[in-house]
Order: C-alpha cells, then structure tokens, then sequence
C-alpha cells in the first residue's frame, strides 16, 4: 500500500464508527493495522485530520458512504480500533511502536505538543542556533512562551540567529528533534515523581521546626549528625529554619533590626506580587525614608522575573535565619 494510499484509507476509516471500522479491518495482517494505526495518529498530531478532509476522501470512495455526523476524537478510536483488531495483549504493544514511529517520522510533532515549560527545560545548555531552530519551528504562541522561559543570555542569542536563517539538512533538524524529544522524554519521567518531592521538602520543613524549638546546643549537635550523613539535607534543613513566610511571625523589633541590612532595591523586588500581610509587616518596620526609596526603586524597576524576585526574598531572609541559627531573632509567641 502507497503512502498515499494508506492516508487515504486512515481518513476514511475516520468517517465511520469504531466497530465498524474495527470490523473492516478483521483480518488483516498485523503490519497493516499498526500502519494505518500509526497515519491515524500522524493526522491527528498534524492537525489534518479535519472534517473536511475527511470528507473529500470519503466522497471519492464512494458517494454513497455514511459520514458520521458527530466528530470523532482520533485516539480513542485508535484505542478502539487496535483493541478489536489485535485484542488487548497486542494492543500496548503495538501502541508503543505506533508513538515510536510517530516520533521517527517527525519528531517536531512530539515537541509542539508538550508544555513550554518542558521544552524550555529541554533546551536548557543547548547552543542558540539549535535554540533557534526548534523555536522557529514551534507555533508562534508556543515559541514565544518558550523563548520568555529561557535565560536573557540564550534568549538573545536565538533571536538573533532566528533573524540570520542558515540552510539546514532535513538530517540535522531530525537530529536536533531527536535530540529534544529524548530530553523531554527524560524530563516527563523525571515529573513522574512530584508528590514524593513536594513531600519530602514538606517534611524537611517539619523537621526544621522541630529543631528551631530545641536549645541551640541539641540542636547543633543534631544538625551537625544530619551533615555527616547528607550535607546537602542539612543545609536545607537549615534554609528552612526561616523561610519568607515566616516574616510575619516575627517580632517587630527584631525585624526591624535586621531589615536595616537589606538595600531598597532589594526590598522592592522582594516585595513584588507578596502577599499582603507580609508586605505590611515589612513596610511597616522600615522607617519613612527607607519606604520612600522602596517605593521609588518599584516605580523605576518594573516586572522582575520571578527568579530574581525568589533571590530577594532570600537576600531578605539571610539575616533573619543567621541571627535565628544565633538565636537572636525573636519570634512572636503563639496562644
């Protein structure tokens, strides 16, 4: 069966319901469910598989054919096609190979349809040009939230060689699309596990809490047995001793004390998009004339990324938690 061909017969199997399709195809040798399987998809992940398209295809078959008249969602017509075509033991399998294909045939269609943030991730340390390229093959909109995703540095070097287009080998782009799809298969099974992260910063937040109620001595001695076994848990045991929620459960006087080491611009930033009890607790010990400076650095800086916010914040917490790990910072004591 011709390319062509086989196109056509996937655009006309969509223009009927699963069983029946699923009957016309009983018998069939293995190899052609999975092609035909494997078009479906490729029209679907192309956006091709339009209803007039369809359509056309059917009409030169036959006049007479019966459209269906409601749309028909591809995958679970795929999932019901290969289920009683191949029965359920067959059917992940050739499913497997069908995505693999896929990605062979065009591996960009894998790409356009993961989030920016992924793709960003997966573009993380690759050199500009091949930036450039992925992007300019993205949908406008995607590759602009890409591009906003990315660091200053890498940004501008792939805009300005998305403006200087060079002739690239249909090999090298398939390459670069490899390339990226296996990072982004990477990255999708490194996201399968975020309850247990979440869960773990959540209890080393417990544990820190914990310590912070000890005497200084215990709680050295026990931060110092935590260090001996993994220096990197102690250190961010540490970190969350004093966090910027925290702020507002400080004393006023203590806070002030060290809000006096933090610069204005600092301060701003760090209090772009904060909530508004911890904006107030802030404002609200600084003295007039820093507040005047705060107020002229915001008017003057306008919108941070949302890095550089997370930075002040932490220039802003460094004092509390030194003079907390001191135990010279003074909390406000609860009922």
């Amino acid at each position: 069966m011709s390319i062509s061909g086989r196109r056509k017969a996937a655009m006309l199997l969509l223009s009927l319901d699963a069983a029946t399709a699923s009957e016309l195809l009983k018998g069939q040798p293995q190899e052609v469910v999975q092609e035909i399987a494997m078009e479906l998809s490729h029209l679907d992940a192309s956006g091709q598989a339009n209803e007039d398209s369809v359509q056309a295809v059917a009409k030169e078959f036959s006049t007479a054919l019966q459209k269906s008249s409601g749309g028909l969602h591809v995958k679970s017509f795929v999932n019901s096609m290969l289920k009683g075509t191949a029965g359920k033991e067959k059917a992940a399998e050739l499913q497997a190979q069908m995505q693999k294909a896929i990605r062979d045939k065009d591996p960009f269609l894998a790409i356009t349809s993961a989030s920016a943030s992924q793709i960003a991730a997966a573009l993380e340390g690759e050199p500009p040009q091949a930036v450039a390229l992925v992007i300019s093959e993205l949908p406008a909109k995607l590759g602009t939230e890409v591009l906003s995703r990315l660091d200053d540095k890498t940004s501008l070097a792939a805009v300005w060689r998305m403006t200087r287009p060079i002739e690239v080998s249909g090999r090298t782009m398939r390459r670069i699309g490899e390339m990226v799809c296996k990072r982004l298969m990477e990255l999708t099974s490194e996201e399968s596990r975020p309850v247990q992260e979440t869960a773990t910063t959540e209890t080393l937040r417990k544990v820190a809490l914990v310590l912070s109620g000890l005497e200084k001595e215990r709680r050295d001695a026990l931060l110092e047995e935590i260090e001996q076994n993994d220096d990197d848990v102690a250190r961010t045991v540490r970190a969350l001793m004093v966090i910027w929620e925290d702020i507002t459960k400080i004393e006023d006087r203590s806070l002030q004390e060290y809000l006096r080491k933090v610069d204005a611009g600092v301060l701003a930033k760090a209090l772009f998009g904060a909530e508004p009890s911890i904006r107030d607790k802030i404002l609200s010990n600084i003295s007039q004339r820093v507040r005047e400076l705060v107020d002229e650095e915001s008017s003057l800086m306008g919108e941070p990324r949302k890095k550089d916010i997370a930075t002040a914040r932490e220039e802003v917490v460094k004092p509390l938690r030194e003079a907390n790990e001191a135990e010279e910072l003074v909390f406000i004591e609860e009922d």
